[in-house]
């Protein structure tokens, strides 16, 4: 369990005195030290108190062992962080900025011209990272409830919300989540995730730090870099989301590399298929291990842990989380093994939504239970078990259906590449189902067989109505699939 008082800045600060020679980030050519980090992070916080005169600094960075030591840089100024995601486009870029009223963004050279035009001052990093301290005091410490990072989620289901996550929130998280798959100082993580990503900041940026483990970060995302730095790094744990694994798992079929040391391979972000995961499983002689959580959390909510995990699961809630299966229309706690919405309490739930109080009130409860939006149900054994999104259920006749479980079956398939499942409407039935498909390449099947293939996995209301080709599906930075741009 973490310290009930404890902050981000804690974090690092336990190793960064502790143990100051140890290494923090693991590059190919360098390696970054706890005591290094520490230092640079406590010099640029004394340098941006005078340069950003908002609350928030945005931070325009891949993962990279700069954007670490930015990240840091901005909470030690007294400010809160907001990691821009570097795939949007300037207009949804400027609404963001404008939205957190950040009024400075710090980017690296190369990638400061792109922010430029948002009409917001830009610092470079590396201008920055040299520019005298003046021997100022560092700003008061914040306190664990003073919020430490604003991220905006995807916009799913409209504009993007910042989720207002505190220092109590994530160092808790971190703390919780490490404890439960049990790393230690002798580990060291591939942080191949975007920065932006709330996996990628708790997962792979302060629970390697809460524990005195390194991480080696990846600016952009590719399968073979994927292996070829974990190989050469000997990284021994992977925090990815289950497309990225399904392109990993391929890679190292065709192009092997040797990942002897690789002890632990977490999927979270969006469901994991069972194909994915045996797949792996296969390939790397390890269990891939499924967990779940969303940026409202802070964001993990359970894990799968060595030698205690159930395929087809989410794992069992960590430490301090408790988690309560609800009748999502008449806010009913529902028993053992029957389907609702999920439910959390935790140290790690969010704040609240920026500027948004309203929706803040209807997604966290008065006595401070988070309404996840996500269906699931709990074994008896505690594992919870994910079913889809609320939003995204369709209702055929009455009956649910969730995209997840169509869009799994359709990946079982030979030829099938990619599935993206939605609700269209129905005249006689409400809704129907229909299916994206993208195939494989060189792969050949058309509609009917993959209805056939359908039929012989789900109940008939499941099966899609109609099966629609792309060449391929919109995906996220991480590669998850998103479904409300299939139309």
């Amino acid at each position: 369990m973490a310290e009930a008082n404890c902050t981000v800045l804690d974090l690092l600060e336990r190793f960064g005195k502790k143990t100051p020679a140890s290494p923090a980030v693991v590059l190919p050519d360098r390696v970054v030290t706890y005591g290094e980090l520490l230092a640079s992070g406590q010099r640029l916080g004394r340098v941006l108190q005078k340069e950003a005169t908002s609350p928030v600094v945005a931070l325009f960075f891949p993962m990279s062992a700069e954007f670490v030591a930015a990240y840091f840089g901005v909470l030690y100024a007294g400010k809160q962080a907001l990691p821009l995601n570097l795939m949007l486009p300037p207009e949804e870029l400027k609404w963001i900025v404008d939205d957190a009223a950040a009024k400075l963004i710090v980017a690296p050279g190369p990638l400061a011209a792109k922010v430029a035009p948002l009409g917001v001052r830009v610092l470079d990093y590396a201008a920055l990272a040299q520019a005298p301290d003046q021997g100022l005091a560092l700003p008061p410490r914040p306190a664990p409830d003073d919020v430490c990072t604003l991220l905006y989620t995807s916009g799913t289901t409209g504009r993007p919300k910042g989720v207002m996550l505190t220092h109590r929130n994530l160092a808790s998280n971190a703390d919780n989540g490490v404890a439960a798959v049990r790393l230690g100082p002798a580990n060291r993580l591939l942080a191949c995730l975007p920065s932006f990503h709330t996996f990628a900041i708790t997962g792979t940026v302060l629970a390697p730090l809460a524990i005195g483990a390194s991480l080696a970060p990846m600016p952009r995302f590719d399968p073979e870099g994927v292996l070829k730095t974990a190989s050469a790094l000997k990284c021994d744990t992977l925090m990815m989301v289950p497309s990225m694994y399904r392109l990993v798992t391929r890679m190292q079929e065709r192009r092997p590399c040797d990942m002897k040391h690789l002890r632990l391979a977490i999927a979270g972000g969006e469901p994991l298929p069972e194909e994915v995961r045996a797949q792996f499983e296969k390939v790397f002689g390890i269990p891939l291990l499924q967990g779940y959580g969303q940026t409202e959390s802070g964001p993990v909510i359970s894990f799968n842990t060595p030698g205690a995990h159930m395929p087809g699961t989410a794992g069992r809630p960590i430490g301090g989380v408790e988690v309560r299966i609800v009748n999502a229309e008449t806010l009913q706690a529902l028993p053992t093994g029957q389907t609702g919405e999920i439910w959390i309490k935790s140290p790690g739930v969010m704040k609240g939504y920026h500027n948004r109080p309203e929706e803040t009130a209807r997604t966290i409860t008065p006595d401070g239970w988070l309404r996840t939006g996500d269906m699931g149900e709990l074994t008896p054994e505690g594992y919870i078990r994910i079913t889809g999104r609320l939003r995204e259920m369709v209702k055929v006749a009455g009956e649910m259906v969730f995209p997840a479980e169509v869009e799994n079956a359709l990946l079982q398939h030979p030829a099938v590449l990619e599935a993206g499942v939605v609700g269209v409407k129905d005249e006689r039935k409400g809704e129907a189902v229909k299916a994206f498909v993208a195939l494989k390449p060189d792969a050949r099947a058309d509609e009917e067989q993959l209805l056939q293939h359908c039929r012989s996995l789900l109940a008939p209301y499941k099966v899609p109505r109609a099966i629609e080709f792309r060449r391929e599906l919109p995906k996220g930075p991480t590669g998850k699939v998103m479904r409300r741009l299939l139309n």
